[in-house]
């Protein structure tokens, strides 16, 4: 930050730690509509940034159940609770597409006899 930020265009003029296209504060409403419009035009639907944190924990607890408790530092949870919803739900996912797939074999099993 000390070596980079005073060479972009503005950024001696105020506090904030980013800095727009035009030189001025880059504030946390601008971050959010700029991801929100950038999401919207590449997929099609909008994605808010709490929908990407929300997207972290359940990517972790589905790859690394094991250490899932490490997304409660990695996201700055006060309390296993919080991240351990979104853990739930991953795994419910999990099982739930599991059990898709179980049944889908049992019915395939049976047509074929």
């Amino acid at each position: 930050v000390d070596q980079i930020r005073p060479h972009i265009r503005g950024a001696s003029a105020h506090d904030y730690l980013w800095t727009s296209g035009r030189g001025g504060p880059f504030r946390a409403g601008v971050i959010y509509n700029a991801v929100r419009h950038r999401t919207r035009e590449e997929f099609g639907f909008p994605v808010s940034l709490h929908q990407f944190r929300r997207a972290a924990a359940t990517f972790w607890s589905v790859r690394d159940p094991v250490n899932v408790r490490g997304v409660k530092d990695l996201l700055g949870h006060s309390t296993f609770a919080t991240t351990e919803k979104d853990y739930i739900m991953a795994q419910s996912r999990l099982a739930g597409r599991e059990l898709a797939r179980a049944v889908d074999n049992l019915r395939a099993q049976r047509g074929h006899r």
